[in-house]
């Protein structure tokens, strides 16, 4: 399989299995969520595990990423590789999980008590915004995946 194809499905599978974990955390215990929404924080702890499980997802695919391409292209590269797995994450979350689902669908399970009072969660420019951080945290995810990358090869 060529290695920028196998890059685009480890990316793809990063994607989806992040966005299964959001979903579900969502429907499961939606109130963990308010923060991100801009209201009170509720449910810290939930909200936390979520948070190093989404880390933990994206340092798989990023280094996923970063092994397949180091063998062809070299460690630089590979950084790249794992950085643009963030960052393509960062755009599916905005475009899938935010523009789609939260502001287009609108499913029922996706409420708040306080969403009501926040409309402006409801217009894609708030999303947009919560989803730039993602071009920065590839940064450091990249630069890691890229050293472990160097220490196991």
């Amino acid at each position: 399989m060529d290695t920028l194809l196998l890059v685009a499905v480890i990316t793809l599978i990063t994607c989806v299995a992040v966005s299964v974990l959001i979903l579900v955390s969502w429907w499961w215990r939606p109130a963990m969520w308010a923060a991100d929404l801009g209201l009170p924080r509720q449910e810290p702890v939930a909200g936390f595990a979520v948070l190093i499980a989404t880390l933990a997802f994206l340092f798989g695919g990023a280094i996923a990423a970063a092994l397949v391409v180091n063998d062809e292209f070299g460690l630089f590269w590979a950084a790249v590789a794992a950085w643009a797995v963030t960052v393509v994450f960062g755009l599916w979350d905005f475009l899938i999980i935010d523009w789609l689902i939260f502001i287009g669908l609108r499913p029922s399970w996706f409420y708040i008590e306080g969403m009501e009072n926040s409309p402006q969660i409801y217009t894609w420019q708030h999303h947009a915004k919560e989803s730039i951080p993602a071009f920065f945290l590839g940064i450091p995810i990249g630069a890691i995946a890229a050293g472990v990358v160097a220490l196991v090869t």
